[in-house]
């Protein structure tokens, strides 16, 4: 599966490459949406496969700092190289670096798939039947709390997202290199989020975490289109990246979690799918927004729809802490006789 993203992301960049017309941009998305998707649930799946409960959060937040610590370099150079050689040696470059990935992924592979035992793989059946096994774990209250914070978290990202650098761009008007490190201070806020969140997320829960996460990143939002300087905008995307790794690390925890007993790649593919579906919609629903009222209003129904996903995961961590309290009661009634 990892190896498949891989290959994906190959044909992203070479079809990026290799076509200049508008159509051919719409296969790269494809390829592009088949890459993340395959990739996602894998890499989540396979760590709660080879790290304890305890101390998952840290693993999920060590995997992402390396991720983010990239993330900075790359965007940070991406558009000063985009300016000066032009974008089609940008795609050269990530084009080059994703072949030695695969081939890196290849080789490991080799070991860590030969070396599996026989009880670690995972069990065959028919995709529908994985599919209804994931749509069943939805009747669990608890997963379906994380569920509804996931989706209303994700429409507030998705009606901004596509528009962050072409706000930047047409209505703040900074330039490709000034928006390249304004994104780039974005991947240092996550960067050194990550070091905390595993240890956070641990310590006091996803639930409280995730939905702290969202509850802070809404006024991000709207504070983004008061920045008339690269500096304070990339400021403001720094201060949010900041509880990123919160996001990350905490929804991976909670669907472990909550999880039933049908599959943990089972369960992260469905909320994936979840996921993507609520994506196919939003850019369409910023690009109206866009249009018919003001680009400024984007980032205001962005963080209006936003903070709506925190009240789900808030609740459903009222709820826990309430049955350990119920639970500790019961437990010193018991001492007391």
């Amino acid at each position: 599966m990892i190896m498949t993203s891989t290959v994906f992301s190959i044909l992203t960049l070479a079809t990026l490459l290799l076509v200049r017309d508008l159509p051919w941009l719409f296969l790269v998305s494809v390829f592009q949406g088949l890459s993340v998707s395959f990739m996602g649930p894998s890499v989540s799946a396979y760590v709660i496969d080879v790290i304890t409960p305890e101390r998952r959060g840290q693993a999920y937040a060590t995997l992402a700092l390396f991720q983010s610590f990239i993330g900075i370099i790359g965007t940070s150079f991406a558009g000063s190289i985009a300016e000066v050689y032009g974008f089609a040696f940008v795609f050269g470059i990530a084009l080059g670096l994703e072949c030695v990935s695969l081939g890196v992924t290849i080789l490991y592979l080799r070991e860590s798939l030969g070396a599996g035992s026989a009880g670690t793989r995972p069990l065959r059946g028919s995709h529908f039947r994985q599919l209804k096994n994931g749509l069943i774990m939805l009747r669990n209250p608890s997963l379906l709390a994380v569920v509804f914070g996931i989706v209303f978290h994700q429409l507030g990202l998705g009606i901004q997202g596509p528009y962050l650098a072409i706000y930047a761009s047409s209505v703040l008007a900074f330039s490709l290199p000034a928006i390249s490190l304004m994104l780039g201070l974005q991947q240092l806020g996550i960067f050194l989020g990550h070091f905390p969140s595993g240890r956070i997320v641990d310590e006091y829960g996803g639930e409280i975490a995730f939905a702290f996460h969202i509850f802070v990143t809404s006024p991000s939002m709207v504070l983004f289109t008061a920045g008339g300087t690269p500096f304070l905008a990339g400021l403001n995307l720094f201060l949010w990246g900041l509880t990123f790794g919160l996001d990350n690390v905490s929804r991976q925890k909670l669907v472990a979690k909550y999880k039933s007993e049908s599959g943990t790649a089972t369960a992260f593919g469905v909320i994936s799918l979840i996921a993507g579906l609520i994506s196919l919609v939003t850019p369409t629903v910023g690009g109206w927004v866009w249009t018919s009222f003001s680009p400024q209003t984007v980032f205001y129904a962005s963080a209006a729809t936003n903070v709506l996903g925190s009240l789900p995961l808030f609740m459903l961590w009222l709820h826990n802490r309430h049955m350990r309290a119920g639970l500790r009661d019961q437990k010193d009634e018991q001492a007391i006789r």
